[in-house]
């Protein structure tokens, strides 16, 4: 019987380290320079489309929720066919919307169901408030009395924090594994689970990386730019737009360089797309 951990599937030859974080960040935005159009174009039509199925009245959420995994599979086939080297045709956007449809649609609502449970447990500590915030958005209900936001301490929030890590670990690599292994949900939310778990390092290292391009640098330009005497307005244009334009494509595709190290298809069948 094959090691669940080591075994097909899941790379057991080098632990993952925080350089490899670092370098699935590089290799992202190598990714993203080879095609920094296409790449933008996908991200954004991501955000656009999921920004369009929230504006559904009551069931927005649920509707982002179940499309989210679906249209980020379209994406990440996306920056596999660029390191094939070919030119994709649009509609790989798209190609979540095939036979593993039903099964990465349940994985989104599954999430949704889970993450709201992590979050009800602040309950035991604010009576509420904070899924009451919540019903505001997510039913509609702008009549709702807002609540105190003293009412929300950081023990109930920390809890539901460390109740969601294991969810976010679970849910990461689980759509790709659905969409183009054709794992069932339980298969594919353990080993996505386990390779995040085996990776923290590098996620570590991932994260490091992002706060370094996306946050530490661009305040340091914006303090120089608007000590320099340059209005803040024009400021924010000039280095918040092209970052975040920058950043959130090679986020993505980072994000699909650590699973072609962590879950490398075991066969040269397993690159092709479900």
């Amino acid at each position: 019987m094959p090691d669940p951990v080591n075994g097909p599937g899941i790379s057991g030859v080098q632990p993952v380290t925080v350089r490899d974080g670092w370098s699935w960040f590089r290799a992202g935005f190598a990714r993203y320079r080879r095609n920094p159009v296409l790449m933008m174009f996908w991200v954004m039509t991501y955000w656009t489309l999921l920004g369009l199925a929230g504006l559904v009245p009551v069931l927005g959420d649920v509707l982002v929720a179940v499309l989210a995994p679906v249209l980020m599979v379209g994406v990440l086939a996306g920056c596999r066919a660029l390191d094939r080297e070919t030119m994709p045709s649009f509609t790989i956007l798209f190609s979540g919307f095939g036979s593993q449809l039903q099964p990465l649609m349940g994985l989104g609502l599954l999430h949704f169901l889970l993450t709201v449970g992590a979050l009800a447990l602040t309950a035991f500590w604010d009576g509420g408030a904070l899924l009451q915030y919540m019903a505001r958005g997510t039913l509609g209900a702008p009549d709702l009395p807002m609540p105190d936001p003293t009412q929300l301490p950081a023990a109930g929030l920390a809890l539901a924090l460390l109740a969601y890590v294991p969810v976010l670990l679970a849910f990461a690599y689980a759509p790709l594994l659905v969409a183009w292994r054709g794992f069932g949900l339980g298969k594919a939310l353990f080993f996505s689970l386990v390779a995040s778990w085996r990776a923290w390092r590098g996620l570590i290292g991932f994260l490091a990386a992002l706060a370094v391009y996306g946050i530490f640098l661009p305040s340091l330009i914006m303090m120089l730019l608007i000590a320099s005497g340059l209005d803040d307005t024009l400021v924010t244009s000039l280095v918040i737009v092209p970052i975040v334009a920058i950043l959130a494509p090679t986020v993505v595709s980072g994000f699909y360089a650590s699973y072609a190290q962590l879950l490398p298809p075991p066969s040269a069948e397993g690159l092709t797309p479900q």
